[in-house]
């Protein structure tokens, strides 16, 4: 695949009680339902785990050898004034597929609120992306009851890599609105291949997708969730992933659930979240060089205007100043970054052409020779032109160390997240293990992009597919306005190219690839995920209504 290497660091892509956490919106009947009577909890349970997890390429480990309890430990915290319960919880569980042969031991961590009927409550399923990521990111930085304040864009100190940030109550903790489980696909985490299978038997594009896809209905099966609401949320190559785990999952239906000892009907899927997804690699101009760099070109404007090195937002709202480079984009850049080269020199010579470089100039920033000479600027490039002496994040583009420094801001927060996961599961999830836990592992390198007959894989098709299956499948996209590893207006132009736009709204907010990352951020991402969550099947009367009141 052409510049796939540039690709390996897009695998980063990616407590003991919580009082007086914030009402959310939705929030209530969600309270209310907690306050019913909860059957006697089980006592906390500690699990040391002795067993070694492989996860290299060649990593596996023996049937014999997986210990499928689960640690337990009991938690407390206040939603709307009322004290709720949940259960921090981690461990494996066997995977196998349609045949019924074990695949892979699974690892999790799971947080399951106390006493809810599980048919009125969901369960959410996450994962972050690379290929070769484990669920890390998302686990201790999003909306687990405890997370790690990293702050972004500011960096401590440029000279030493962060080995801790705080650790505070998640006030706008999605157990709010669902039960959570972080999900560590093979090779990742202390997630392995049970023997004979490898671990690189399942790095590959469909593979994956099949593969969590089968822990998720282990994992309904294991907990009686059958008829629970459930939801799949996915990180940067998450898009790609996890439009096919939705499509797999109505595919199958219920074809592989176990029957529900409390009669209740079952549920397949209720709705599907990406954050800052990637969905066709063959449109993104880092990933292919060949093709259209529109996509940047708003993330690149708004990288300038937090530097302060553009005028043209003057006083727009950044949701304005949005708009506006969209129409920018479309209407007056795109048409001449898609003439042949000739063609092109021979516009930019203009009168017409010399005002489009110095618009360019007022929004992207750089300078009129420099967009004169190559209009299509490749991300990286367009990073060092930007910030001279500066090496700028590629993950979230407000965030720069001086070039040259000790770590690139794309690992600012590696160290940290790490030692404090080995740090919060014994004492907080009361899960210890002998291996060692891989947040980013190689998986990119040895995957199988073979996906719908390319090596440049795009998940637009399943997203159709699942909609084909279910109509009122809810879809959420969430992107950073400086993320410009995987830009938002990139996903637009995707879904705008299948008719999906329509159908799939995304959503903005201030910051890179991990939005959550951003303090200021996270009120506006609350008020966003609570309402989707909140929200009926997309096409129901009760979702037309809605729309109707906020046309109004």
């Amino acid at each position: 695949m052409s510049l796939r290497n540039v690709t390996a660091s897009l695998a980063l892509c990616l407590l003991a009680s919580s009082p007086g956490l914030a009402a959310s919106p939705g929030a209530a009947p969600q309270a209310a339902a907690l306050q019913a009577k909860a059957p006697a909890a089980e006592p906390d349970r500690v699990v040391n785990d002795p067993t070694l997890y492989n996860t290299g390429p060649d990593g596996q480990v023996n049937l014999a050898q997986v210990n499928e309890t689960s640690s337990l430990k009991h938690h407390s915290m206040a939603i709307n004034g009322k004290l709720a319960r949940f259960t921090a919880g981690a461990g494996h569980l066997v995977v196998s597929g349609a045949d019924g042969k074990p695949e892979a031991a699974f690892f999790y961590t799971a947080y399951t609120m106390d006493g809810a009927p599980k048919n009125t409550r969901p369960v959410t399923f996450l994962w972050n992306g690379g290929p070769g990521s484990a669920s890390i990111w998302l686990h201790m930085g999003s909306w687990a009851p405890k997370r790690l304040k990293s702050d972004a864009p500011n960096i401590i100190s440029y000279g030493t890599q962060p080995e801790s940030f705080p650790l505070v109550d998640n006030e706008i903790t999605l157990l709010k609105q669902s039960d959570l489980v972080f999900v560590d696909p093979p090779g990742t985490g202390y997630t392995a291949a049970i023997a004979p299978h490898k671990n690189r038997d399942f790095w590959g594009v469909d593979v994956d997708g099949q593969v969590v896809a089968d822990f998720i209905t282990r994992y309904i099966n294991q907990t009686n969730r059958q008829s629970s609401p459930k939801y799949l949320y996915g990180e940067s190559y998450g898009g790609i992933r996890t439009p096919i785990v939705a499509k797999l999952l109505e595919r199958q239906g219920t074809s592989r659930y176990a029957p529900d000892p409390t009669g209740k009907p079952p549920v397949i899927l209720t709705g599907v979240i990406l954050n800052s997804p990637i969905l066709d690699y063959a449109t993104n101009c880092e990933m292919v060089g060949d093709v259209s760099c529109a996509g940047y070109l708003p993330s690149y404007a708004m990288m300038a205007n937090f530097f302060n090195k553009s005028p043209a937002r003057g006083s727009q709202t950044i949701e304005q100043y949005l708009e506006s480079l969209r129409q920018f984009t479309s209407v007056r850049y795109a048409p001449v970054e898609a003439l042949a080269p000739a063609a092109r020199k021979k516009f930019l010579d203009t009168q017409t052409g010399w005002a489009l470089l110095n618009d360019m100039v007022a929004r992207a920033a750089l300078d009129t020779l420099t967009w004169y000479k190559s209009i299509k600027q490749l991300p990286g490039d367009y990073r060092e032109e930007l910030m001279p002496g500066f090496e700028l994040g590629r993950y979230d583009g407000r965030m720069k160390v001086p070039a040259g420094n000790s770590y690139a801001p794309d690992d600012y927060i590696n160290v940290a997240f790490l030692n404090q996961f080995k740090q919060l599961m014994p004492y907080y999830v009361n899960y210890r293990s002998a291996s060692a836990y891989e947040s980013l592992g190689n998986a990119i390198y040895y995957w199988d992009w073979n996906h719908n007959g390319t090596t440049d894989p795009n998940s637009l098709a399943d997203i159709q597919v699942a909609l084909t299956y279910d109509p009122g499948l809810k879809w959420l996209v969430m992107h950073g306005y400086e993320d410009n590893a995987t830009p938002g207006y990139q996903t637009e132009l995707d879904l705008i190219g299948v008719d999906l736009a329509g159908r799939v709204p995304v959503k903005w907010f201030e910051g890179g690839h991990m939005t959550y990352n951003t303090e200021a951020s996270r009120p506006a991402l609350e008020a966003v995920i609570s309402d989707f969550y909140a929200a009926p099947p997309f096409g129901s009367d009760a979702a037309q209504i809605a729309q109707q009141a906020d046309a109004n």
